[in-house]
């Protein structure tokens, strides 16, 4: 006797079967989701520029602390003139009221952020695509180009392409990894290693500063380039380039979060993540100007040169100081040429040769783009704020040249520079870089 058919399933039944089947079988997908991975938004947040800080201050009331902490704001610039500072749209009305209380004022320099960074995605994609439709040859062919922002694997496969090009006078190091296992790289450019002053430029520290990488890249293209034509001054040095020195926040910003700050190294005791690490370094650690908590965007780390980051950038100049002339660090914003000392309102003894290096850089880039730069130092107009990598090369190293470099622009756009400025902007930076190797010349 054979045995009776089984009872037909209904197919919204058999859908649902089909379905837990393939859940069941998918081991990959995680159970709960990460909320730092996804994707932030910041549509309708406002960017305020707020003045007269100061006064609040001297009231006992800080401000950009109690912005940033209780009303979740997002610090992108804080100097002795003015703070600026995005706050999400629902904390709008309870921020303004904090700040009419404290009978300050804000001037919106957007009402939208999301907008800003949309925008600037944008740009980036229709400059390329339009760059590609009339295009005969690739600028590289590492497929580097200055009229987007590139991520991290294009911006590594154009140094490869730069050593492979230049065997002779290129070396290019993998001097350690981050906290998510991203290499750290640096590429040395030099006819005499040896006996050649040298001069340090990088990039990158601070992840949303996209303007720094593409800046730096574009350094390394002038120089190699037209090496065989560059002036003496040029081809007389050796020069270390580090485009990216934060590659885990730099690849977050790309991904999740535009407006990331830190590195991605996680934290003891709190769930918050990251570092900054231009507070990370050993000079003037645990002074004014960082955080000792670790969900700011200013903390400091657990001690000094505790991030890889930060460790193996030390050690690696440490062993090269010899020779080492200048220190160049790229950020943005302000447009300003500034050096040491940031962690104490002091100068250091041969300001008035640095100054001068940097008026003639400022007098250049006015002359090439038309922009407006400042040369000063650094605690007079960005104030007091210790554990930077510019006053630890001077301090630790000796080094004299040293220089940080707040690119484009003044606060229109901020982090959230478009691509269409990229070029004129790396072109500036170039300049200071060009200027300063004429000095140690």
């Amino acid at each position: 006797m054979s045995p009776p058919s089984p009872a037909p399933v209904p197919w919204l039944l058999l859908l649902l079967l089909i379905a837990a089947a393939a859940v069941a079988s998918a081991q990959t997908i995680p159970m709960t989701l990460d909320v730092n991975e996804i994707p932030q938004r910041y549509d309708e947040a406002q960017l305020w520029r707020i003045y007269n800080i100061s006064e609040a201050m001297q009231r006992q009331v800080p401000v950009s602390q109690v912005l940033e902490q209780k009303f979740g704001g997002n610090i992108w610039k804080e100097n002795s003139k003015f703070l600026d500072i995005s706050i999400a749209k629902e904390q709008l009305k309870a921020a303004r009221s904090f700040l009419n209380a404290q009978r300050l004022d804000a001037q919106v320099l957007s009402d939208n952020v999301q907008a800003m960074i949309d925008e600037e995605h944008m740009n980036g994609i229709n400059a390329t695509r339009a760059d590609l439709g009339h295009r005969t040859k690739k600028a590289t062919r590492s497929s580097m180009h200055w009229k987007d922002y590139h991520d991290l694997e294009t911006i590594y496969a154009f140094m490869r392409e730069i050593r492979s090009k230049f065997p002779n006078i290129v070396r290019l190091y993998t001097i350690g990894q981050t906290a998510e296992g991203r290499d750290l790289k640096v590429l040395r450019i030099s006819e005499n290693p040896r006996e050649y002053k040298k001069i340090w430029i990088d990039g990158g520290i601070h992840a949303r500063e996209w303007i720094s990488p593409a800046t730096v890249t574009f350094i390394l293209y002038q120089l190699m380039s037209n090496w065989e034509n560059q002036p003496a001054h040029i081809r007389g040095l050796t020069w270390y380039i580090m485009p990216v020195m934060n590659p885990d926040g730099y690849e977050y910003t790309r991904t999740t979060n535009r407006l990331w700050r830190k590195n991605r190294s996680p934290t003891r005791r709190s769930s918050c993540v990251g570092v900054d690490l231009n507070r990370n370094f050993d000079i003037g650690w645990s002074g004014y100007g960082s955080s000792t908590n670790p969900c700011s965007d200013t903390y400091r780390g657990s001690a000094p040169a505790s991030e890889a980051e930060t460790k193996v950038v030390t050690e690696f100049l440490a062993k090269r100081k010899y020779n080492l002339e200048a220190y160049l660090t790229y950020h943005s914003y302000g447009q300003m040429i500034v050096y040491p000392w940031a962690y104490k309102a002091v100068k250091v003894r041969d300001a008035s040769v640095l100054q001068r290096v940097g008026n003639t850089a400022v007098q250049r880039i006015s002359q090439k783009t038309g922009s407006t730069y400042e040369a000063a130092v650094t605690h007079e107009v960005l104030g007091i704020a210790g554990g930077g990598s510019d006053d630890w090369s001077r301090a630790a190293l000796g080094v004299k040249y040293v220089y940080t470099v707040e690119l484009r622009d003044r606060g229109a756009y901020g982090f959230v520079l478009p691509p269409k400025y990229i070029k004129d902007t790396a072109l500036e930076g170039w300049t200071v870089a060009e200027t300063v190797a004429q000095a140690i010349g």
